[in-house]
């Protein structure tokens, strides 16, 4: 079972599913989490514990074998500077000048730069009828997040934020067009365990500079969230997103994104009661299709 979900194309679609729906789970619990703490310092302790944890099961599973080679030392560096600390520091900052509303809509370009950066770095290529399956799950998120009111895009407004929010995708399409490279000479585990330490580092200057003097204070509710926020969100699902990207490829694994508002706003309505209406539903059904559209091969 577990070498059908790691190692075929069919068992990694499943990870990156569930990898969708844990990481539209940290989008609830870090609202509770960077009430307590500061973001950039909520993101280095997170990626502290996670590069520990994904160590040492590296060193146990594959030993010595773990250990980079000095020539893949630079893409791991690339994959800490854009997919850990990049990506975080700019979400985090971003949303803090932003809306969440503008963070969701920048985020849902993530497949499509994905997809044009592995056409022009892996020479990979989608078929017509998987860029199709890109636009309307894009149209997807657009109607899940605006309800299907159209008032809503025209009446945003954009600043700082939003320019930060908008460099995001960018930074996790290189983070995952690199680690393709990476993971062809090393398992994906190794490559998120080292791309994390790597990244942790990078976290903590920041996080340095924000302020952090090295204590963590934090409610039960807040320690509750912070460890699913390190194992679920953080070990499992950046590992499976990983070996999803070694299986399937950077383009099709990038429509996966899409999953994470729709898996939020399933688990606003059962977590928090909020209800769904029916543009939206009618959104989630348009992203279900559009990521089925794009996981077929021709």
């Amino acid at each position: 079972m577990l070498r059908f979900l790691l190692h075929t194309e069919r068992g990694v679609l499943i990870l990156l599913t569930l990898t969708a729906v844990m990481w539209g789970g940290n989008a609830v619990t870090a609202k509770y989490v960077v009430g307590e703490l500061p973001p950039v310092t909520t993101a280095f302790f997170r990626f502290a514990w996670v590069s520990a944890i994904l160590l040492t099961l590296a060193w146990r599973v594959e030993g010595a074998k773990c250990l980079p080679e000095r020539r893949q030392l630079p893409g791991i560096l690339a994959m800490a500077a854009t997919g850990i600390f990049g990506h975080n520091f700019l979400v985090y900052s971003g949303v803090k000048l932003s809306t969440a509303t503008n963070m969701s809509l920048f985020a849902a370009v993530n497949p499509v730069i994905t997809a044009c950066l592995a056409a022009v770095f892996l020479h990979e290529r989608l078929t017509g009828r998987q860029m199709l399956g890109v636009a309307l799950s894009l149209m997807g998120v657009v109607t899940v997040i605006t309800r299907g009111d159209a008032s809503v895009l025209t009446g945003l407004s954009f600043n700082f934020g939003d320019i930060l929010l908008a460099a995001a995708p960018v930074a996790w399409a290189v983070y995952s067009v690199v680690g393709r490279r990476v993971m062809r000479g090393m398992s994906a585990l190794a490559a998120t365990a080292w791309a994390s330490l790597a990244g942790t580092a990078l976290l903590l200057a920041a996080a340095l500079w924000e302020g952090f003097d090295g204590a963590i204070a934090l409610s039960t509710v807040g320690w509750a969230g912070m460890t699913y926020m390190i194992i679920g969100s953080g070990v499992i699902a950046f590992y499976w997103w990983n070996q999803g990207v070694t299986v399937v490829g950077p383009s099709r694994a990038a429509i996966f994104m899409n999953l994470i508002p729709l898996s939020g706003m399933f688990l606003a309505a059962v977590l928090l009661h909020e209800s769904i209406s029916a543009e939206q539903a009618a959104g989630a059904a348009m992203i279900i299709g559009g990521v089925w559209l794009t996981t077929q091969r021709p």
